[in-house]
Order: C-alpha cells, then sequence, then structure tokens
C-alpha cells in the first residue's frame, strides 16, 4: 500500500527570530557608534563655545583689591573695601615666591593634593569622588582641579554655574587650555589671590589679616590650614560664626598633610592641639584717626566712586596720626572738667587743626569719640551760633569799604529794640558795662557788642554778607542788626576757613584732606605741596618743578585768580586787631602758648556755645564746645573758659618746637603805623600818655593831633563824626 505524500507551503513566520537578531546587532555594532559621534559633535560644539583662554596676568592686573589710606607719616589709617558687582571685599595681591611652602600644601591638600601632576583635569580624583558619592547616594565629594576652580571663578558666565553636565564638561576643557598656557605657579598664585574665604576676605592674604592679623610668612601650620579648608565653605565653617565647624575642617586638612607627606604625625598632632587663635585686623576702620578717617572716605566715594570700587588705591592724606590720638585725649579730657553735675554730662566739642601755610588738614576731633552711635562730626557737619567770633568778619568787611579804620572811635552805649514780628525786646549787653566810646580795634579786643553793631551799620548786611561768602561761608546769614553778634550759625571748618584767609594775608585756602591717590606708577592726584614736611626729596623737587610760577590759589587747591581773597593790607590790620585780642583782650589766658598768635573768643546767649578761632604764623586751630542740644554750660564757659584752654593745648601738640614766627609780621607795602589817641581816634599828642601804635592803610590815618586847636571841642567834634 502506497502512503501519501502531502506537500505544503512553508509555514509563514518561521524565521521570526531573524529580525530582532540583526536588530541587536545593529544596535550593538551602530549604537555606540552613533552615541560616540554624537558626543563628540556635542564636545566640539561645547568647544567651540568656549571663551578663550582668559590672560591671567591681565585678570590679576585689574582684579578689584583693597585700598590704604596713609597718614602723612606712612602709617595706614584705614583699609577700604572694593566694590565689584553685589561682592564687596578685602583683596591684596600675593606673587607665587611670597607664598610659603606651608600654605602651598595645605591648599593642595584641601583641594587638589595632585596638582602638580596632572593636566587641568584628575581623572583619578573623578573616579574616586564617584564611587564616594555613589555609596553615600549623595554628593558628599567633588573632584575639580584647582585649574578647574581658577576657570570657573574667572569666567563664571562664560561657565556657567548650574550642576549640569554640559558645565562640568565646559570647566573640565577651559581648564586643559589654561594648563596649555599658563604655568602651574601662575595658576596657582592666581587662586590664591582671587579665593573667596569668608570675611570679606578675597585671596589667601586677606584672609591671613582678617582672621588672624598677620602676614602669610608668619602663618603656622594650624593657621594655614584654618584658611586652606574655607574655601569649600566659607560660611558654613567660619570660625568667626561656628568655631566648632572650622576647628574641624582645620583638623581635616591637617590630616591630609599628614597623608600627603607635607607634614609627619608629631607636627599634625601639634597643630590639631592649637586652639583656633582668632586675632581681630591691626587696623580695624575708625581706630586711627576716624573722624579724618571717615571724611576723607566721603569725600573719595563723592569724588571719585568708580576708582575707589576698583580699589587698590594708595590714598596719601595729611592727618598726622599722633597729633589726632593726643587731641582726641585731651579734648576729652577738657569737656570732663567741663562737668558741673547739671545732669547734661560733658559739653561735646569740635577742633580742627589746620596748617594754613601748606592748607594741610591735620587733625580733627569731631566729637568726645567716634563709633557705631555716634559719627556726627561737629567740626564739618555741626552748625551753631559762633558769637563774637563772627565779629573780625563784620570788622572786615568794614575795613575792605573804608567804612571803619582801626582807630575810628566807636559808640559803645545802650541799645534797646521791639521786634514786632516776634515780639522780642532785644537789648544786647556789652561786657560789665558801657564805655561810651572805644577804638575800633580795643572794641574788637574787649568783644564789646554795641561797636560791632554800629560797624555793621556803618557798612551795610549785604556787605558783610558777601564778604562772609567770598571767604567760603556757606550757611545761612540773615539779615539783621544781631548778624552782628553772630546770631546765624556757622560751620566750624567754614570758619576756620575765613580765619586762614586772614592768616594767610588774603589768599584764598581749601582744606586739604587728600595729598595724593595713586594706583601702582599711575598717580590719580597729586596736591602735595612743596612745603609739605614729609615729602621726599626727589618728590620735592617734582613738586616745585610742577608748582614754578603757580599763584598761591592753586597750590593749595583753588582754582586761579588774579588776586588774593582780602586786600593784603586789610588782612594785615584784622591780623593786627586779632592779636590785641590776646594781647590785651579776652584772650589773654592764650598768652600761655608762649608764641605770638590772633585770633577771637566767641560765646552765645546763656553760655549754650563757646569758641576759640585762632592762629600762629603756621597753624591755625578752631576749637567749638557745647551741647548738642543748646543748653547752658555755667556762668564762666564761656569762649575764654571753655574754648581758650583747649586751643592752648592743640596748639601746643601741632607746634612742637618749631621756631616762633611773628605775627601779624611784617606789614605788606602800603601801611603806615601811627599812634593814636583812644579817646578822640586822633593823632596822640607828642608826649601825651595812653596812646595806642595802629596800622591804617597809608592816605586813612588821621591829619589832626589830639587837643590842637580845631575850632570845636573834641567831644563835638567826635559826636558829628560818630553819633
Amino acid at each position: 500500500m502506497s502512503r501519501r505524500v502531502v506537500v505544503g507551503n512553508r509555514r509563514r513566520g518561521g524565521a521570526w527570530w531573524r529580525l530582532p537578531l540583526v536588530l541587536t546587532t545593529w544596535s550593538l555594532l551602530v549604537v555606540p557608534v552613533v552615541g560616540v559621534a554624537i558626543a563628540w559633535t556635542t564636545l566640539r560644539r561645547w568647544a567651540r563655545e568656549l571663551p578663550a583662554v582668559p590672560d591671567l596676568e591681565a585678570w590679576t592686573d585689574d582684579a578689584p583689591r583693597t585700598s590704604r589710606m596713609l597718614a602723612a607719616d606712612g602709617s595706614v589709617m584705614a583699609e577700604l573695601p572694593f566694590r565689584d558687582g553685589k561682592a564687596v571685599g578685602y583683596r591684596s595681591i600675593v606673587h607665587y615666591d611670597e607664598l610659603p611652602p606651608l600654605l602651598i600644601h595645605a591648599i593642595l591638600a584641601a583641594e587638589d593634593v595632585r596638582f602638580f601632576e596632572h593636566e587641568g583635569v584628575d581623572p583619578q580624583a573623578v573616579v574616586r569622588a564617584a564611587l564616594a558619592n555613589y555609596r553615600a547616594g549623595t554628593v558628599v565629594e567633588g573632584a575639580s582641579t584647582i585649574t578647574q576652580q581658577v576657570a570657573r571663578n574667572l569666567l563664571p558666565e562664560a561657565i556657567g554655574t548650574e550642576r549640569s553636565l554640559r558645565r562640568k564638561v565646559r570647566e573640565a576643557l577651559l581648564a586643559l587650555r589654561l594648563e596649555q598656557r599658563w604655568s602651574k605657579q601662575e595658576i596657582l598664585t592666581v587662586y590664591a589671590n582671587f579665593v573667596f574665604l569668608g570675611a570679606n576676605a578675597y585671596g589667601v592674604r586677606a584672609a591671613a589679616r582678617a582672621y588672624f592679623d598677620r602676614d602669610l610668612d608668619q602663618l603656622t601650620a594650624a593657621q594655614a590650614a584654618t584658611i586652606a579648608g574655607l574655601a569649600q565653605a566659607p560660611g558654613r565653617a567660619s570660625p568667626l560664626r561656628d568655631p566648632a565647624a572650622a576647628k574641624a575642617r582645620r583638623d581635616e586638612v591637617l590630616e591630609r598633610m599628614g597623608r600627603a607627606g607635607f607634614l609627619d604625625d608629631a607636627a599634625v598632632a601639634a597643630a590639631r592641639a592649637e586652639p583656633l587663635g582668632l586675632h581681630d585686623p591691626g587696623v580695624a576702620y575708625g581706630a586711627v584717626a576716624p573722624w579724618y578717617t571717615e571724611h576723607v572716605r566721603q569725600l573719595l566715594e563723592d569724588g571719585m566712586a568708580e576708582e575707589l570700587d576698583l580699589g587698590g588705591l594708595e590714598i596719601d592724606t595729611a592727618a598726622q596720626p599722633v597729633l589726632a590720638v593726643e587731641a582726641q585725649r585731651a579734648a576729652v579730657a577738657h569737656t570732663d572738667g567741663l562737668d558741673h553735675g547739671h545732669g547734661d554730662g560733658p559739653p561735646e566739642v569740635a577742633a580742627v587743626l589746620w596748617d594754613h601755610h601748606s592748607g594741610y588738614i591735620e587733625a580733627l576731633v569731631g566729637g568726645r569719640a567716634w563709633g557705631p552711635d555716634d559719627q556726627f562730626d561737629r567740626v564739618l557737619q555741626g552748625c551753631r551760633q559762633p558769637g563774637s567770633a563772627w565779629k573780625p568778619i563784620v570788622y572786615g568787611a568794614a575795613l575792605e569799604a573804608g567804612a571803619i579804620t582801626p582807630g575810628t572811635p566807636l559808640r559803645d552805649a545802650p541799645i534797646a529794640e521791639y521786634d514786632e514780628a516776634t515780639g522780642v525786646h532785644w537789648k544786647p549787653r556789652s561786657g560789665h558795662g558801657f564805655r561810651g566810646v572805644a577804638l575800633a580795634q580795643d572794641a574788637l579786643a574787649s568783644s564789646l557788642n554795641a561797636p560791632a553793631i554800629a560797624v555793621l551799620d556803618s557798612v551795610g548786611a549785604t556787605a558783610v554778607i558777601a564778604f562772609a561768602r567770598r571767604l567760603g561761608i556757606t550757611t545761612a546769614i540773615a539779615d539783621v542788626r544781631p548778624m552782628a553778634l553772630g546770631a546765624s550759625c556757622v560751620k566750624p571748618i567754614e570758619l576756620a576757613r575765613a580765619y586762614a584767609v586772614f592768616a594767610r594775608r588774603g589768599w584764598a585756602v581749601a582744606p586739604r584732606f587728600v595729598v595724593r591717590v595713586r594706583r601702582g606708577d599711575d598717580v590719580i592726584f597729586d596736591a602735595a605741596v612743596p612745603e609739605d614736611p614729609w615729602l621726599a626729596p626727589a618728590r620735592r623737587l617734582d613738586r616745585l618743578a610742577a608748582l614754578a610760577g603757580v599763584d598761591p590759589d592753586v597750590r593749595t587747591g583753588l582754582p586761579p585768580s588774579d588776586a588774593p581773597l582780602v586786600d593784603a593790607r586789610v588782612a594785615f590790620q584784622l591780623d593786627d586787631m586779632l592779636a590785641a585780642v590776646i594781647a590785651r583782650g579776652t584772650a589773654t589766658s592764650a598768652r600761655r602758648l608762649g608764641r605770638p598768635a590772633a585770633g577771637k573768643t566767641g560765646t552765645t546767649n546763656d553760655n549754650t556755645d563757646a569758641w576759640f578761632v585762632g592762629f600762629t604764623g603756621r597753624e591755625l586751630a578752631a576749637v567749638w564746645v557745647g551741647h548738642d542740644t543748646p543748653a547752658d554750660m555755667g556762668g564762666r564757659d564761656d569762649g575764654a573758659h571753655a574754648a581758650v584752654p583747649l586751643w592752648v593745648t592743640l596748639m601746643r601738640l601741632a607746634e612742637g618746637d618749631r621756631a616762633p614766627v611773628p605775627v601779624p609780621g611784617a606789614p605788606p607795602p602800603g601801611m603806615t603805623r601811627v599812634r593814636i589817641d583812644r579817646e578822640t581816634g586822633l593823632l596822640s599828642a607828642r608826649g601825651a600818655g595812653g596812646g595806642l601804635d595802629l596800622w591804617f592803610r597809608a592816605g586813612t590815618e588821621p591829619t589832626e593831633e589830639a587837643g590842637a586847636p580845631t575850632g570845636t571841642s573834641d567831644d563835638f567834634g567826635r559826636a558829628s563824626r560818630q553819633f
């Protein structure tokens, strides 16, 4: 029996397994190639997008850094921070050869122990960090090298700040390029100068000063480890905020230094046993001449804010720190003695010491104490009634206008006025009584009020106000008769400036605080005068050449002018009249200074303000004493008793052992001196006693002699002239 053979079609799908096999094989071969191609393309694109390799030298040269304010003797008064966007801090550039090996080892141990072995990226560190982070389940260790940190810090916007693969790759690529162009030493130096280490300190030198008040070569191993450890977490491990965390981080760095062979076991143990040993910076802001320092800072902010923000400035000032300390101490001691137990406490004080010959302000006392609760500078910002210290401005305006001479007889008699607007009776007193008549020089010396009002009436308030403005008074001046007695407030610095013009024979002078500003070899500003005793010989010659033929205004920092502010003859007359105040007037106690001087006391109603402004042939001092809220200081606390003694002390400190200079000195051309009869204002009769030798501008002196026949009685003649 034959069998049937059935021939059927091949079953569809019998080779189903071949397609997955082909796809799998294709994936294994193609996907890596594609992946590599995509990665390569991405890397090339990221590389093309990279910025140019930074010029480390240019970055260092242009880096914002600390500015230093220097006193006249070269000592550091203050360090001023830079401002770079939101960053405000301190940075002092250090060179590689200034980095002590101990600090270098601490930095390497803390941040990149194989720094001198890799080429910008450390594969070993990458693997190590990856394993550590995998085991911890979070990021506990980084692998950025010092070079990568430099790249990231110099170009944060170009590199990016986000946590992403793109940023890390771009950072690594730029690090490789950095290492191709710059040496390891150069890269490490930039890191040491740019790294932020907390306490507003950028760079290791600023950090050493901020935390330990030391130079780098004075750091111990423990201190070097503390600084190096701050780079990773300057806030979290700050010695100032969390000493325990800072010590733990320091000890970790020390252990790493030991493992790397930088320290032996004994050195590590000894360093770990040390306390943190923090020390405040020696040059704390406001510790030296605080009133002066703050004013200079304000001047710089107002005049060269961009330069100050960039920093790196050396600011030479005219301040004399020893004088400032002694002046402050004297002011406090003096006002302590004026506390009479009335409940107001000691009065406040303002004083300025000014070399009117050079224009240099040498010391400021803006109050009894400078600090967070009181930075109000009463010399520069306070405005108080000057009392009789204002009278020289009234007399000066009248002398200039020819309304009076030093020998003009002036009425000294009671004055009574009623102000209908205020309902106040005005009856100015004049010492302990009235003399009837007094020569102008005697009236000013004795600070008589009625004659001062008569002088104002003779010249007019408009002329007095114009004269005051020319002298540099900027505060409001009331156009009223009490203005003659100092009824309008004035700033001590401005009143001092007016007297300085008198002392300088009428030449203008600006208060000079800042002498020179420079950044490296670039001089931004220079106002030094050749007479500056602190100038080096070579620089003195340079300033002599620069100022040769320049008029006195320009030499003291003012715009050029063709003439002095006040006629030299008028200024000389005022100087002579002010010298009489000390010789025989209200400030005879100032003779204790022991050298020629001139000046004027000032006292306001109820002794609420006491003043003395005076000068020698070179130095000027202005002193104000009073309560910030006007209050009676006591019956004897007038200008002669509350201000003159301190003025004498300050002038002794400023003058030292310098040779005395005559005041008012030799007269300018066009002056004549004659003896005047005090009763009549005429020439003193030959052989008559009691006359007064006075200086007149030639042609203004009297020609008649007292007692000579004139056809009228002396009293009638005087009345016709004055009353």
